[in-house]
Order: structure tokens, then C-alpha cells, then sequence
């Protein structure tokens, strides 16, 4: 669910690529919704694209997600990018 009070504290998103096998972690934001949506563009595209979970602590968010998941971490903007 997109998060855009600016109110709350920043957060990280992982947008994973399920095609390739990898995630990334971008961030810190505290609107979601251009990833929601760039990720959406994406899958109309035919690609497995997904963007959640979401956490205060890039390394832990990422560490569960890949113990999890067992994808491989990419760097940020490597999956998709927001549109400006």
C-alpha cells in the first residue's frame, strides 16, 4: 500500500525482478507510489516485477529478503526507475 505522509519517518521499498532472480533496495522515501507505479508499467510489459516489503533498516530488509527469497541484491535503480 503506497505511503505518502510526510509526516512518517523514511522508509526503504525492495523492488525485486523475478525474471533475473534479484532485488533491490531503494530509498530511503517516504512515497512508494512512483515505484508502485513504475513496477506496474513494468509488469504490463510481461516482466515479474514486484515492489514490497518495506522497512526503516536498509541491511535488514535486505538481509531477511534475501534469506527469504534467495534472490540475488542489485544496485538501486537496476530493476526499474521512477518516472521524474
Amino acid at each position: 500500500m503506497p505511503r505518502d505522509d510526510p509526516d512518517r519517518p523514511p522508509f526503504y521499498l525492495i523492488v525485486a525482478d523475478y525474471d533475473r532472480g534479484v532485488f533491490a533496495v531503494e530509498g530511503p522515501m517516504t512515497n512508494d507510489r512512483p515505484w508502485q507505479s513504475a513496477a506496474r508499467e513494468a509488469r504490463s510489459r510481461h516482466r515479474k516485477v514486484a515492489c514490497g516489503p518495506t522497512g526503516p533498516d536498509r541491511d535488514a530488509l535486505a538481509a531477511e529478503y534475501r534469506r527469504e527469497h534467495r534472490l540475488a541484491g542489485v544496485p538501486p535503480g537496476s530493476i526499474v526507475r521512477p518516472q521524474p
